[in-house]
């Protein structure tokens, strides 16, 4: 959760545009989630299986008791990160399975290349 000046912030300040998908409910999603399109199965998406996943397509903004979470496609959002990260930090997918992580060498045609 956000912390500012020793107090918990309880309202997200985020400003994103998201789409409800199907995803497995025996799936353990949380906020921040990095998903992509799922390859196979009833559902239609998946948490993301690396850094070689070339399927990203957001990440989970918000759950309800649906197995339609909202996945934010663009925008500002909660997303969980391998590593600290500063305001300005260049995010790429991480090794770990639904997390992105910093790079600052890595250029746009680097990131475009992979996906």
């Amino acid at each position: 959760m956000p912390i500012k000046n020793g107090k918990l912030i309880l309202q997200r300040e985020v400003s994103d545009f998201s789409e409800r998908f199907t995803v497995d409910p025996a799936n353990l999603l949380s906020v921040g989630t990095v998903v992509s399109m799922a390859s196979s199965g009833n559902y239609e998406i998946a948490v993301s299986s690396g850094n070689t996943d070339g399927r990203v397509i957001g990440v989970i903004y918000s759950l309800d008791r649906t197995v339609n979470p909202y996945v934010a496609l663009k925008g500002r959002c909660i997303v969980n990160v391998r590593g600290a990260v500063a305001k300005g930090d260049i995010l790429i997918l991480s090794a770990y399975q639904g997390m992105l992580e910093t790079n600052n060498a890595a250029s746009f045609e680097a990131i475009k290349a992979r996906s």
